[in-house]
């Protein structure tokens, strides 16, 4: 993959979870994609995850990806997001992909009912 094709698939899944297109979002990552948030959670395959994602509290979804970046030597990238549920989280995730597809998520966030700019007091 590269820095395009990276971006791309970041679009992809912030336009897919806040259309709430959770089987879309799945699809981006591996059978055996690693997705783990290490004080709250952890799934090791596609299906779990889809159930995790799918259970949104019937509440609208959105998803802002602000910053990026990706080695294509590593195929490994980092992005900060905000997203929207159930709470507000602020964060960052650490992606590594493998044959186009995300193997590993690791995401570290906060929750806060303040915006991106409020939250880091811009």
């Amino acid at each position: 993959m590269d820095r395009i094709k990276f971006g791309a698939m970041l679009k992809l899944l912030a336009d897919a979870w806040t259309d709430r297109e959770y089987a879309l979002v799945a699809s981006q990552f591996a059978e055996d994609v690693f997705y783990s948030d290490p004080r709250n959670y952890t799934f090791r395959d596609r299906q779990s995850l889809l159930a995790f994602f799918s259970d949104d509290d019937g509440l609208p979804q959105s998803c802002t990806f602000h910053n990026w970046i990706f080695d294509e030597e590593q195929q490994l990238g980092v992005a900060e997001l905000t997203y929207v549920g159930t709470y507000r989280y602020h964060g960052t995730v650490w992606i590594e992909v493998r044959n186009g597809q995300i193997v590993s998520w690791r995401e570290y966030q906060h929750i806060s009912d303040k915006d991106w700019d409020e939250f880091w007091q811009r």
